[in-house]
């Protein structure tokens, strides 16, 4: 199964975009209409992103949600802002020290309650899909934009490289465990074979050497990660209101590989727990002879092993 393929998507584990913690937390003081508590929570999500959510007792109906996104400020001119700007306009407000965006939610003013705090919810995928927003709008537009990179993570660095009929967005992957490492290289060759079985599906490569795509960034030798998986993103996978649907699922691939990482390990734990049960079982009925007792020869004779 392959994680660009919508028909293919039933088959699949994929991750929810959205923090459901945070969602709760939300869900809680909207629907809470004149019996909201004070609220003082911090969360934390994949790749580093920390939440901070506040419903001060001076105000009981103002809600400020604080978000730290990491690379945020890199690129931040790259679609990051765009994307606040987009679909948080409304709730813009001075960010809160130590945290990239504050958002001031009028608990009281809310017009569509669903809408909003599903929309509060995906506000780490917004933010983040901005970057890949901006490449790909620029496609479709026919834009020229300049190559870039960022740092998703302490371990992920992902590199955007446009060109006139596509932008080339390449994933520079590296596991610190030794183990996930092993599993990693295998699951991602399993995912480029399976690309060969859905056409519609975007090019993908996977390899310990750097494509040629990252010669523009001065990169031509592999230095010290685990490998590279390259996605080819064309227009035609971009139309039909099939952008969103890519952007999600690409600003999410590293947390997808991490997740299925776990899953094979937890597999092979309970694999091997199972064995040893059988095992113990099989030694538990197994029957110890005893030596001291008294043996028969063919011809009648008794004896005792020494």
């Amino acid at each position: 199964l392959y994680l660009f393929e919508v028909d293919a998507m039933p088959g699949m584990i994929l991750l929810e975009p959205g923090n459901r913690i945070l969602e709760e937390c939300v869900r809680s003081q909207v629907e809470a209409q004149g019996k909201r508590e004070v609220m003082d929570v911090r969360l934390f999500d994949f790749d580093d992103v920390s939440y901070h959510i506040v419903v001060d007792k001076s105000n009981t109906d103002l809600l400020k949600l604080s978000v730290n996104i990491p690379p945020f400020q890199h690129f931040k001119g790259h679609g990051g802002q765009a994307a606040v700007d987009k679909y948080y306009g409304e709730f813009k407000g001075p960010a809160e020290v130590g945290f990239d965006i504050t958002l001031h939610v009028p608990l009281n003013n809310i017009k569509d309650p669903a809408a909003t705090i599903t929309k509060l919810a995906l506000v780490k995928s917004k933010v983040t899909g901005g970057v890949f927003d901006h490449f790909f709008t620029a496609l479709m537009e026919d834009k020229k934009v300049d190559k870039f990179k960022f740092d998703l993570r302490g371990d992920t660095t992902i590199f955007m490289c446009p060109r006139a009929d596509r932008v080339t967005v390449v994933f520079e992957v590296n596991f610190q465990i030794k183990m996930d490492q092993v599993i990693a290289n295998v699951m991602l060759k399993e995912f480029v074979a399976a690309r060969k079985n859905i056409g519609r599906a975007p090019p993908c490569t996977w390899d310990a050497n750097p494509p040629d795509e990252l010669r523009d960034f001065g990169i031509t030798t592999n230095k010290g990660c685990l490998g590279y998986m390259s996605f080819a993103i064309l227009k035609s996978h971009l139309e039909k209101g099939k952008q969103d649907v890519v952007i999600a699922v690409l600003q999410t691939f590293r947390t997808y590989l991490q997740y299925h990482i776990k899953m094979a390990k937890s597999h092979f734990h309970s694999k091997m727990r199972k064995r040893v049960v059988e095992l113990i079982k099989v030694l538990n009925r197994a029957k110890v002879p005893d030596l001291k007792k008294e043996k028969k020869t063919a011809a009648g004779r008794t004896f005792k092993r020494a």
